[in-house]
Order: structure tokens, then sequence, then C-alpha cells
């Protein structure tokens, strides 16, 4: 009965004294619950009061600050919570795990950040070249546009640990494609312009 008793007796004594640990995991994470969502609606709370997506664009953007940032707060917090309570419970893979995306949270808010300050730039550049009323201006307005957004994704990969070598390349791609047609459709453009001078240069010549 001994040789029967002992493991039982042993993993009744682990369970009892894993309990407390248990215990003091679950009010960690049911408080880190409640941190983080009182946080996360007060924050969007005062960036809408504030309005501030106002100061990124007048019209409706696709990201929102009121939205982006109460959301990472949240998040942040219940993080710290989690990483919190599974040290309590004794797990070093898993809060390394935790820890490591604490340690992202950073980076992601400042791209995020750069992904939103360019979108502000987009739409000013935009709205500045359709005010101009130009031949094209609104095709250009659009190209310009989505040219500043790639631009402020491309800067914002690398502050999440993303290679942007590809992202990099192919807008190279696009710029000498822009650029190309640009010279194409300013060559067919002037070209009786530019044979219009050739003439009466020559002309200018001869008489003399």
């Amino acid at each position: 009965m001994t040789d029967i008793t002992q493991p039982i007796m042993l993993f009744l004594n682990q369970t009892i004294l894993f309990l407390p640990n248990l215990l003091a995991a679950v009010i960690l994470l049911i408080i880190g619950w409640v941190v983080g969502t009182v946080i996360g609606r007060v924050a969007k709370e005062l960036l809408v009061r504030f309005k501030v997506d106002q100061y990124v664009t007048k019209k409706r953007p696709i990201l929102k600050l009121s939205d982006v940032f109460p959301l990472i707060f949240e998040w942040t917090i219940y993080l710290v919570y989690i990483q919190a309570a599974v040290q309590s419970l004794g797990v070093p893979a898993l809060a390394e795990f935790v820890s490591m995306l604490i340690s992202f949270i950073p980076g992601l808010v400042e791209a995020v950040v750069v992904v939103i300050v360019g979108y502000g730039i987009a739409e000013y550049v935009r709205n500045e070249v359709e005010k101009g009323k130009l031949p094209y201006s609104s095709t250009m307005a659009k190209v310009l546009f989505w040219l500043v957004v790639y631009v402020a994704v491309a800067l914002a990969l690398p502050l999440v640990g993303i290679n942007p070598t590809l992202v990099n390349n192919i807008l190279l791609i696009i710029v000498g494609a822009i650029g190309l047609g640009v010279a194409i459709a300013l060559g067919f453009g002037l070209k009786d312009a530019v044979a219009e001078i050739a003439r009466n240069y020559l002309r200018g010549k001869r008489r003399k």
C-alpha cells in the first residue's frame, strides 16, 4: 500500500502547493482585465473629446488614433498582468514569450505613429494637388497620395522588425515606372512644340 499511496500523496501535496499560485494568477488576470478595460475606455474618450483624429485629416481616416492607441494601451496592460500571472505560476518559457510580446509594443507604437503621420501628409498633398485644378490633377493627387502612404509603410516596417528590402525594391520599381511614364507622356506631348522650335531655329539660320 505504501508504494501506491506515496505518489498519490506527492501529487496531492504538489496540488495543494500549486493552488495558491493558481489563485494569485487568476486574481492578477482579473485585475489586469479590469484595469486595461478602464484605461482603454478613458483613453478613447479623451482622444475623441479632444478630436485628435481631425489633426491628422479632415476626412474619414483609414486608421483612427482614437481606435488604435486605446487598443495598444489595453493590451499593454493585459500583457503586463499576464506576465505577472505566468511568473506566479512558475512557467519560465511562457513568461519569456509574454516578455517578448511586451518588448514588441514600443516598436509597434512607433510604426503606427509613422503610418498615421504619413497618412496625414498624404492627405495634405492630395488636397493641395487637387486644389491646383491642373490637367490630370485628380490622377496625380491619387498617385502621390498612395506613394506617400507606401513610403510611410516602408519606413514603419523596420520598427516592428520586418526587413523592408522587398518593399523598398517595389517602391523603386514604382517610382521608376512613374518617371518613365511621365517622360514618355511629356515626349509625346511636347514633340510638336519641339519640332516647331527646331523649324523656327533653322529658318533663322538660313536667313542669316
